[in-house]
C-alpha cells in the first residue's frame, strides 16, 4: 500500500471502529441486553469491523478509493478534511496521528505490566503437595458440577493469595496455599468453578488472540476499549456460569471480594516502575479494579440475567445496518 491507501485505511478502520462500538453499545442498553455472554457477541461484532471487513472493504471495493465515490455517494469522506491544514499536515492527517497515539498508549498502559508480570520471578509451582488435598477436593467438585474433567492443579506453597487458570493447550489451575487458608470450602468451590468456567470456554487462548488483535490494531483506541470490555464480560460469564452451577452465588461473591482485598495493590499495574504514568495512573486504576469488582457482586447477588429473545436475529440485523451504513463512510 502507499502512503495514502495506508493513511485511507487507518483512519476507516478507527472511525468505523468507534461508529461500530457506539452503535453496538446504544443497541445493547436500548434492549437491555444484560446477559454477559449476549453483550459479548455484540462488542464482537464490533471488533470485527476494523479486522475483518474494513480490509474487505479495501479488497473487494476499490472504487470507494476514487475521488468520484467520495464526491457523489459516500456519506462522509475524511478525506475532504486535507483541505484544513496546520503545518503543511491536513486535519484528517493530525485526527489519525492524535487518535494513534491515544490507541498506542492505551496498548503500551496494558502491554509494559503484563511483560513485566511474565518477566517476574514467581514462587516455584508443585505437582504434588500434602496441602493441596483440600484445594484438589474442591477442584474435583467444581468439575463434576461443570460436567467436564478436572485439569492439574499447580500447587504454590509460598507467596500471597494466587488463583487463576492457565495454558492453551494443556490448561492448568493455578493456587497457593494461602489461598486456600483465605477462603472456606464453599468460597473455595466457587471461585475454583469460576476458573473452570474460564478453561470451558478457552478464555486462555482467547486472550491471546485478543492481544494480537490490540497489536495488530495498536492504532486504534476503539480496538483497546472493546477488547478491555470483552474481557471484562468474561469474567462476568466465568461469575455466572460457576454461580449458577455451584448454586452458592454468595459464596463466589464473597470469595472473590476475599481475593480482590488481599491481592490490592499487587498487581503488575501498580508496582512500581511498570509504566511512565504509574504513579499518576495508580489511584484511578485502583478505583476502576475496586468498581469492577463491586459490579461483579452486585450481579451475583441478584438473580441471574434474562437472555434477550431473538439475540442472533438482532445481531445479524445489527451487522446489515452497519454494513450499508459504512460502506458509504470513507
Amino acid at each position: 500500500m502507499s502512503g495514502a491507501r495506508w493513511m485511507d485505511f487507518a483512519g476507516q478502520a478507527i472511525f468505523h471502529t468507534l461508529v461500530a462500538a457506539l452503535v453496538v453499545e446504544a443497541l445493547v442498553r436500548l434492549w437491555k441486553v444484560r446477559d454477559p455472554q449476549q453483550r459479548t457477541g455484540f462488542r464482537l461484532l464490533a471488533l470485527v469491523w476494523p479486522l475483518l471487513v474494513v480490509p474487505a472493504y479495501f479488497l473487494l471495493f476499490p472504487g470507494r478509493e476514487e475521488e468520484s465515490f467520495r464526491d457523489g455517494r459516500a456519506l462522509f469522506a475524511g478525506r475532504h478534511w486535507e483541505d484544513l491544514a496546520f503545518l503543511g499536515i491536513g486535519l484528517y492527517g493530525w485526527w489519525i496521528l492524535g487518535m494513534s497515539a491515544f490507541g498506542l498508549g492505551l496498548f503500551l498502559l496494558d502491554l509494559v505490566p503484563w511483560m513485566r508480570a511474565r518477566g517476574a520471578r514467581s514462587p516455584p509451582w508443585l505437582a504434588r503437595s500434602p496441602h493441596a488435598r483440600p484445594a484438589q477436593e474442591a477442584l474435583a467438585r467444581a468439575a463434576a458440577a461443570l460436567r467436564m474433567e478436572a485439569p492439574p492443579l499447580a500447587w504454590v506453597d509460598e507467596g500471597p493469595p494466587v488463583l487463576f487458570c492457565t495454558g492453551t493447550r494443556r490448561p492448568t489451575v493455578v493456587i497457593s496455599r494461602s489461598a486456600v487458608a483465605l477462603l472456606d470450602s464453599e468460597e473455595l468451590a466457587g471461585a475454583l468453578a469460576h476458573e473452570l468456567a474460564h478453561l470451558e470456554r478457552r478464555d486462555p487462548t482467547l486472550s491471546w488472540a485478543l492481544m494480537g488483535a490490540r497489536a495488530l490494531m495498536w492504532f486504534n483506541p476503539g480496538v483497546q476499549v472493546l477488547v478491555r470490555a470483552i474481557a471484562r464480560d468474561g469474567e462476568r460469564v466465568a461469575d455466572e456460569r460457576a454461580g449458577n452451577a455451584s448454586g452458592d452465588r454468595l459464596a463466589l461473591a464473597s470469595g472473590l471480594l476475599k481475593l480482590f482485598r488481599a491481592t490490592e495493590g499487587r498487581g503488575p499495574a501498580s508496582a512500581p516502575g511498570s509504566h511512565p504514568l504509574a504513579a499518576a495512573l495508580a489511584e484511578p486504576i485502583a478505583r476502576a479494579r475496586s468498581h469492577d469488582i463491586e459490579l461483579r457482586c452486585r450481579a451475583l447477588l441478584a438473580p441471574p440475567p434474562h437472555r434477550v429473545p431473538l439475540a442472533r436475529m438482532r445481531l445479524a440485523a445489527t451487522a446489515v445496518g452497519l454494513g450499508l451504513l459504512l460502506f458509504f463512510v470513507v
